[in-house]
């Protein structure tokens, strides 16, 4: 799959549009104009019309009616991609365009679609601003915001740490970490059979069955790195395999099980970070 870049020459970022072509989908390429949809998404929770715009679109692609509404909240932010009316654009790279945005759409909707108390938790999370505030959806905006920060640099010294690059995976162990320990296992085989058979679907299956997955995600109040989500969808079209192994890796590699002999004590292990900066691809 490709993807394009432009110079960030002007003030523009290097996800806008470009003349030049560069090898896909990887979170280089995708993780500034993912982030900043997930961003504008949150935002559009407190605006009722926005919000069922996106969540009429879930499981839908975005040539489907029911997504209609929801192109000026997310369009915007595909700038980067060519555009697929172009004349002798190559149909392999259409398929692959296709793809991203179709990973974009997904997300902005599952978003949409929380219950409303993990919506409500999801707002404060993000320190999202008074029901009064204005609604803005554009690229243009986040990119204005991104430029002017208000807040001063750290002293030397005191960089925070890293946002862990969470997978899937990671995040449905942590829903298992939350339970106490003598209901765990038993959640632990549900929830491994359920991620493993979203990590045999197809690009048509892994969207009809992310939307039941990430619901319990949400209702458990575990928090989802909804950009990692995006990069991971689009190129699930042509590395499937490798991002399951990510997936199911991660969970099996975080999700913490009583051994034989321990007792029961009610024990969480969410904030556990032994494998969180480690997660690739």
């Amino acid at each position: 799959m490709t993807i394009v870049e432009t110079s960030t020459t002007g003030g523009e970022p290097a996800w806008a549009p470009a003349t030049r072509w560069y090898p896909l989908a990887t979170r280089e390429r995708l993780e500034a104009p993912a982030r900043a949809l997930v961003t504008a998404t949150t935002r559009a929770l407190r605006v009722p019309a926005d919000r069922s715009a996106l969540r009429r679109s879930l499981g839908k692609p975005p040539t489907h009616p029911m997504a209609q509404p929801a192109h000026k909240l997310v369009a915007p932010y595909l700038r980067f991609l060519p555009d697929t009316d172009e004349r002798g654009i190559d149909p392999t790279r259409k398929i692959e365009i296709d793809a991203v945005e179709r990973a974009f759409y997904a997300v902005a909707a599952l978003i949409a679609a929380q219950p409303r108390t993990a919506r409500d938790d999801h707002l404060a999370a993000a320190g999202a601003g008074s029901d009064q505030e204005k609604h803005k959806n554009t690229a243009e905006d986040m990119s204005a915001s991104e430029a002017e920060p208000t807040m001063a640099p750290p002293p030397a010294g005191d960089d925070p740490a890293p946002v862990p690059w969470r997978s899937l995976g990671r995040c449905l162990a942590d829903a298992i970490n939350k339970i106490p320990v003598r209901e765990r296992e038993d959640v632990y085989r549900r929830m491994e059979a359920r991620l493993r058979l979203v990590c045999r679907q197809d690009v048509e299956g892994v969207y009809r069955q992310l939307p039941r997955l990430i619901r319990y995600l949400r209702a458990e109040q575990v928090d989802i790195d909804w950009t990692r989500l995006i990069v991971d969808l689009a190129r699930w079209g042509g590395e499937a395999d490798t991002i399951a192994k990510a997936w199911l890796q991660h969970y099996y590699r975080t999700v913490r099980l009583p051994r034989a002999g321990e007792p029961d004590t009610d024990i969480t292990d969410i904030g556990s970070t032994d494998d969180a900066e480690s997660e690739t691809p």
